[in-house]
């Protein structure tokens, strides 16, 4: 009998962590989509500034 009441515990304490777990990958995802939209601002002003020094250097 106590083997099903291990296996039981040990379930719960995997479903405990996989949650856990479940959580954390939310709370990196929010992250990299963060990181990403700075990434996406960054090339938009390199683009820009290239091309305002094309314009320039045609000058």
């Amino acid at each position: 009998m106590s083997g099903w009441k291990d296996l039981l515990l040990d379930t719960l304490k995997l479903t405990d962590e996989v949650k856990r777990l479940n959580k954390d990958i939310e709370r990196l995802e929010s992250h990299i989509i963060d990181v990403d939209k700075r990434l996406v601002r960054l090339e938009t002003m390199v683009e820009i500034v290239e091309k305002q020094q094309l314009l320039l250097s045609k000058q």
